[in-house]
């Protein structure tokens, strides 16, 4: 019998996930992302970007359900070292853009239009910041082991003014109404960047870096997703896909995805994963699952 995750809760009748502007863009994403991955390259980023906007909105979606949740299961341990995971996956991949992605795109065309995508991560980047910190930290109150997410810097803290978001309070426990308060602050402008983003990844526009240049730009995409710390990357990423997906998005050796994954990433964090869409992925033994954190 496959593991199956936690009871998802219903929505509050005030959720944005179910604004018709949201579901809007979840509809377009889903339709550029239906289908295998396409064969030809110039089609790759028109797929694959929409379909890892879903997976990280999905994650977004899945904090913000199981907020109330968790503190009524007392699980909060588990819970918010599934949403530091998830908010640091977002925050990585807007990094990955900034810092690589969209430059390569303009140095390969000689053209800036991917620059709009780095401006309006401009307009929600320190509110999904601030969110990752607030859940650090409540996580650090409750138990001394260690996060298999790194250490903000002090110098990326420096740059968060935590006061501009009244409703994480530090200095208090978790609170899961405000904490979905902050959230219905920031979701929408997120969506629809990450709607809107699809369009400047045309074949057309991919035609104009040409394959071999799409090509390296791939190999560097790559390398930076093998450096990421395997126990937060690979086990929420791919507890976030059906295995038919993940193989397509994340494919891994096979002694990683058989033997590495599910007996040694897997199982260190494996309470975390069980708030994962998809926690058979990485934990295909119910026997793995009988103890918490």
């Amino acid at each position: 019998m496959a593991i199956q995750p936690h009871p998802l809760p219903t929505h509050p009748e005030s959720s944005p996930f179910l604004s018709d502007g949201y579901k809007d863009v979840i509809s377009y994403l889903q339709k550029m992302a239906a289908g295998p991955m396409p064969t030809a390259w110039q089609d790759r980023w028109q797929w694959e970007m929409p379909t890892v906007h879903l997976v990280l909105l999905e994650m977004i979606e899945r904090t913000y359900l199981y907020a109330t949740w968790a503190s009524e299961q007392n699980d909060l341990l588990n819970y918010l070292g599934y949403a530091e995971a998830c908010f640091f996956q977002v925050y990585k991949h807007h990094g990955m853009e900034e810092e690589f992605l969209f430059p390569a795109f303009t140095e390969k065309t000689g053209e800036d239009l991917w620059l709009r995508n780095v401006e309006e991560h401009h307009t929600f980047d320190k509110a999904l910041d601030a969110t990752w910190l607030y859940v650090r930290h409540q996580r650090s109150l409750l138990t001394t082991i260690p996060s298999p997410v790194p250490e903000p810097t002090d110098e990326f803290k420096a740059t968060i003014d935590l006061s501009e978001y009244p409703d994480l309070d530090f200095d208090k426990p978790f609170d899961a109404a405000a904490f979905r308060r902050h959230i219905d602050g920031f979701i929408m402008p997120l969506a629809k960047h990450l709607g809107a983003e699809i369009e400047t990844l045309k074949p057309e526009l991919m035609e104009r870096i040409g394959k071999d240049g799409m090509i390296q730009i791939n190999k560097g995409v790559e390398a930076r997703l093998k450096a990421y710390g395997p126990a937060w990357f690979l086990c929420s990423a791919i507890t976030a896909c059906n295995m038919e997906l993940c193989k397509q998005l994340i494919p891994l050796p096979f002694l990683v995805r058989r033997v590495l994954i599910p007996f040694v990433l897997g199982p260190k964090y494996k309470s975390y994963w069980m708030y994962s869409a998809h926690p058979e992925v990485s934990l295909p033994f119910p026997i793995l699952t009988t103890s918490r954190d």
